[in-house]
């Protein structure tokens, strides 16, 4: 039997990061300890900006590898999925025994191109003559047409391999960012009912599940020097529309960056420290 008192407060930060594009989720994802970047939006660019460089240096070692489709026809439509497998195979070789020590945090960027490249793959394997499970015609239909239209089991199959590979990440015991895109629910009169991240299906509540912390990027004005800037911060707090929150404690406006984050968790540290030594005393 285990009590609350004997359970260690973690030092990891596994957390699900997510935004409107160009809000700066990869900016603040850069600072975190010596990162790698699983990078299937072709992002990373954003850490060789003056604006990253000026505020957070010039990082030249930051490790990472780009993954996209090779094969697609004259319409876009993917001839053969590669983009999924070479980022497994990339994992593979990171966490081989001379390279699994030389990063800390993993970073998906972003989760929203991931989902894109697992339907890729599940649409081609349901569509081989080789795969003797469920089948579907939507790669065939796609190459014939020039219009990709998914079916439910392609659907099923796609969240399959996304929650794997997210799954066999975060079991690295690591810290990891997974960086998605966010939705927009809205009800029939337009109103909006929940922002959440851009996910396909139950996978938004089955892979936000597996993370202690959902935090939403947001802008936000602020006057530095005589001057209107625009700072990059967390919600760490749901409103009830928002989907957000932070088991380990991150406050709700922290800056979306590592300094802030790990400050602001160094000192829930020390505070639940505090409160053991009392309580023994």
């Amino acid at each position: 039997m285990s009590t609350l008192g004997q359970k260690a407060a973690s030092h990891l930060v596994q957390a699900t990061v997510y935004a409107m594009p160009k809000v700066g989720k990869t900016f603040g994802a850069g600072t975190f300890p010596r990162p790698n970047f699983i990078d299937l939006d072709a992002g990373i660019g954003t850490l060789a900006t003056p604006e990253f460089i000026k505020k957070h240096g010039w990082h030249p070692d930051i490790m990472y590898e780009d993954f996209k489709e090779r094969k697609r026809d004259k319409r876009g439509v993917i001839v053969d999925h590669n983009a999924y497998d070479d980022a497994c195979r990339y994992f593979d070789k990171c966490m081989q025994p001379h390279l699994r020590d030389s990063f800390d945090t993993w970073v998906i960027d972003s989760g929203t191109a991931l989902v894109e490249s697992a339907m890729n793959k599940t649409m081609v394997l349901l569509g081989g003559k080789g795969f003797s499970g469920i089948s579907s015609k939507t790669h065939k239909e796609a190459l014939e047409f020039g219009l990709v239209v998914p079916k439910i089991q392609d659907y099923g199959s796609e969240r399959s391999l996304t929650e794997q590979f997210v799954q066999m990440v975060k079991d690295t015991g690591k810290h990891i960012l997974f960086i998605c895109h966010e939705r927009v629910n809205t009800d029939n009169d337009g109103l909006i009912t929940s922002v959440t991240p851009l996910l396909t299906g139950k996978s938004v509540q089955v892979i936000n599940a597996m993370f202690d912390d959902v935090w939403r990027v947001e802008g936000k004005k602020v006057v530095v020097d005589g001057k209107p800037v625009t700072k990059r911060i967390l919600r760490t707090e749901t409103d009830g529309i928002i989907m957000a929150g932070s088991r380990l404690g991150l406050p709700n406006g922290t800056e979306w960056n590592w300094e802030s984050i790990s400050t602001a968790l160094d000192a829930n540290r020390a505070a639940r420290a505090a409160l053991t030594t009392t309580t023994k005393e």
